[in-house]
């Protein structure tokens, strides 16, 4: 597990966004793709054609995300992997220098016990020590390493137990205790707020629902209606006496399905990302929610064209 680091990140991201442009792009040119000029909706004029703008621009927004959301939910485990590990990696320090070992030797064994990065970080700085190099020197710089706001917290509490002689249990101690209850209040606190990200799927999958009923028995009968000359008839004269017409043709309902189908998209890009931040604590750790919502949107709305129309 590595965390990965700012430049990774940036060209990834660049990427994305590249990737997005050159799908849009795609949809342009190889659809009958036009902006309305009242909601500014992108759309195609064919309802029935798989390769629709709306459907390719989606299908763009899942391949930019897939890097981006690879990337936030990666570092995410990682720092988590941290969080988690630093309690026992105090506790197994602690055990060893009341079994008799030096410092040192301690923060050597408990690397050993297989603690995930605060293994590895811990396990080169003592590393760093046995040629020489200074210890709170190099503790510090396996704090840094780790990249967690707690990690250079632990670097200086092993470097001053190192320092205190005498009282180097008393000071273990009480950090054991005090990251034993930070780990208690993370675990409490994931399992109330996890819920919540039920919550949004489930108001993903109420809006899809709502989204068909209203195309399939509101706007679809529309079309249908306007198909009879005698109906065709009827609302032309309605038309031609108000401003805003009523008639609703093959390609007013590829406009009406796209406006449901992007605020589909948004809602289930948002509600991923506020599913994480209220989670994970993170937004990016969110996006894998928004990739999930997205895709589950694209392909019920697919598979809903076939009979839409």
């Amino acid at each position: 597990m590595r965390y990965i680091k700012k430049e990774v990140r940036t060209v990834a991201y660049a990427a994305s966004v590249v990737f997005f442009v050159l799908i849009l792009a795609v949809a342009l040119i190889i659809t009958h793709f036009r902006f309305n000029t009242t909601y500014i909706v992108p759309t195609a004029s064919d309802s029935q054609n798989f390769f629709l703008a709306d459907e390719l621009i989606a299908i763009g927004l899942i391949g930019a995300l897939l890097p981006t959301a690879f990337i936030s939910y990666s570092n995410y485990r990682y720092l988590k992997a941290v969080e988690r590990n630093i309690p026992q990696f105090l506790r197994d320090i602690l055990q060893g220098t009341d079994s008799g070992l030096m410092l040192p030797k301690a923060v050597v064994e408990a690397s050993k016990n297989g603690h995930g990065p605060v293994s590895k970080e811990f396990g080169i700085a003592m590393t760093k020590f046995s040629f020489g190099y200074d210890f709170g020197m190099s503790v510090r710089e396996a704090g840094e390493a780790l990249r967690h706001p707690f990690a250079p917290q632990v670097a200086v509490i092993i470097s001053e137990a190192y320092a205190a002689g005498a009282k180097m249990h008393d000071v273990l101690s009480s950090s054991v205790s005090f990251f034993n209850n930070l780990e208690q209040y993370s675990e409490q606190r994931e399992t109330e707020l996890k819920p919540y990200t039920q919550l949004v799927y489930i108001s993903i999958a109420v809006f899809l629902v709502i989204s068909l009923v209203v195309i399939s028995s509101f706007i679809v009968p529309l079309t249908t209606l306007n198909s009879a000359s005698s109906a065709y008839n009827s609302v032309s004269q309605l038309a031609s006496a108000k401003t805003h017409s009523f008639t609703i043709n093959n390609s007013d309902l590829s406009y009406y399905t796209s406006i449901f189908f992007f605020a589909a998209v948004m809602e289930s890009f948002f509600g991923g990302m506020v599913a994480g931040k209220i989670v994970d604590a993170s937004a990016g750790a969110g996006l894998r929610h928004s990739l999930i919502l997205i895709t589950i949107s694209l392909i019920v709305f697919i598979f809903a064209s076939r009979f839409i129309g």
